[in-house]
C-alpha cells in the first residue's frame, strides 16, 4: 500500500504537465504561425522633395544714385539718413527763385498771345484779317506755350523726388551747399523685394523652371530661412564655368535683409506627396538588385524593388512596395522567404521600453 501511494504521488503531476503541454501546442496550432521576432513598419505615403543647392548674393530689385539735373544751391533735405521714403517724396530742394520768375514771365507771354490770337481770329471771321495774320498769331501762342512748359520743367528739376519707395542711404550734404549737375547725392534702394542671383552646373538645365520655389539662408540670420521663386533663367551658359545663371526674387517684407548679403539656396525641383520611403536598413542588396522582406499572413515574403533618391537615411521605393505593406526593417539576416515571423511594430517596441 505504501508503494502504491508513492507511485501515485509522482504519476499525477506528470499527467498534469503533459496536459499543459498539449493545451499549449493546441493553442499555437489554432493561432497565427509563431516565428522569430523582427522589427517592421507599415508603409504610409510621405512627402518627398528634391532640391538643388547653391550659393549666391542678394541684390536690390531697384537701386539708384540720385543726382541733380541742373546746378543750384541746396535749401532743403527732406529725409533722415537710413529711413524709408515713399514714392514722389521730396528728398532735396534747390534754390528756385530765379526759375520761378522765369515761369511767371513765360506764363504772362502765353496769356498775352492767347488774347492776341482770339482777337485776330475774330477779325479773320469778319474778313478784316488775313489767314497769314491768324496763323502767325497761333504760331506765336504755341511758341510761348512751349517756352512756358520748358520753364516749368526746369523749375521741377530743382526739386528732387523719390522715383520709387525704398530705403534712403546716408549723405554728407548740408543746407547751403552748391551742387553741380550730375553730382552724386545719395543712394535709394528698394528692399521690399530682393533679387537673388546664383549659378548651377549646366547639367541641371532641364530641371530648372521659372516659378520654382526656393529657400535661402544667410549667416546674418542663421536661424531663419526666407522664401522666394525663380523669375528668370539666363539664355546663355557661361563657357568658363559651364554654369547657368538663375535669378529669383525673395520677399523681404520685414526689410531685415540687405543687398549684397551672401546666402545659400535650396531650389525645389520636384515634390512627390505620395512617395514610398523606407529606412535604408530595410534594403537587401544582391548584386545589382535590391530586395525587401515583407510580412504576409505571418510569413516572410522577399520581393525585388527599384529605388530612387536617398535622403536622411531613407530611400525612395519607386516600385515593388505599396502603401499599407508591412516591411521588415531589422532582423532579416535570421529570416528566409516562407519562414514564420513575429512582427514587432514601433508602437509595440515603445510600449515594451516604457514598461
Amino acid at each position: 500500500m505504501k508503494s502504491l501511494h508513492i507511485l501515485a504521488k509522482y504519476l499525477i503531476p506528470s499527467a498534469a504537465i503533459m496536459a499543459g503541454v498539449s493545451l499549449s501546442l493546441s493553442s499555437q496550432a489554432e493561432g497565427a504561425p509563431q516565428g522569430l521576432p523582427a522589427e517592421v513598419i507599415r508603409v504610409a505615403p510621405q512627402t518627398l522633395e528634391s532640391h538643388l543647392e547653391a550659393v549666391g548674393s542678394l541684390k536690390a530689385n531697384q537701386s539708384v544714385v540720385l543726382t541733380p539735373e541742373t546746378a543750384g544751391r541746396l535749401v532743403k533735405v527732406g529725409f533722415e539718413d537710413g529711413s524709408i521714403v515713399e514714392k514722389d517724396q521730396v528728398l532735396f530742394a534747390l534754390n528756385n527763385a530765379t526759375q520761378k520768375a522765369q515761369v511767371k514771365e513765360a506764363q504772362a507771354r502765353v496769356q498775352l498771345s492767347q488774347v492776341e490770337y482770339k482777337r485776330i481770329n475774330k477779325l479773320h471771321k469778319q474778313g478784316a484779317a488775313s489767314e497769314t495774320d491768324r496763323d502767325s498769331a497761333r504760331a506765336t501762342l504755341n511758341i510761348n506755350q512751349a517756352q512756358a512748359d520748358f520753364a516749368k520743367a526746369q523749375l521741377d528739376k530743382l526739386t528732387i523726388k523719390a522715383p520709387f519707395s525704398g530705403m534712403i542711404g546716408i549723405h554728407d550734404l548740408s543746407t547751403g551747399d552748391y551742387l553741380n549737375a550730375g553730382a552724386a547725392l545719395v543712394e535709394l534702394v528698394d528692399i521690399k523685394t530682393l533679387n537673388f542671383d546664383f549659378y548651377l552646373p549646366e547639367v541641371y538645365l532641364s530641371q530648372v523652371q521659372v516659378g520654382q520655389p526656393i529657400q535661402i539662408k544667410t549667416p546674418a540670420f542663421p536661424s531663419r530661412s526666407f522664401s522666394g521663386n525663380v523669375v528668370a533663367i539666363a539664355p546663355n551658359i557661361e563657357e568658363k564655368g559651364r554654369s547657368l545663371l538663375i535669378r529669383a526674387t525673395v520677399e523681404n517684407t520685414e526689410q531685415v535683409l540687405r543687398p549684397g548679403l551672401f546666402a545659400s539656396v535650396k531650389l525645389e525641383v520636384s515634390k512627390n506627396e505620395n512617395a514610398i520611403l523606407l529606412p535604408e536598413q530595410a534594403l537587401i542588396p544582391q548584386g545589382n538588385q535590391y530586395f525587401v522582406m515583407t510580412v504576409i499572413d505571418g510569413t516572410v515574403n522577399q520581393i525585388p524593388v527599384k529605388i530612387g533618391q536617398r535622403k536622411d537615411a531613407k530611400v525612395e521605393i519607386v516600385s515593388g512596395v505599396k502603401a499599407d505593406d508591412v516591411v521588415i526593417t531589422a532582423g532579416q539576416l535570421k529570416l528566409h522567404p516562407g519562414a514564420p515571423v513575429t512582427p514587432l511594430f514601433p508602437e509595440m517596441l515603445q510600449a515594451q521600453a516604457a514598461n
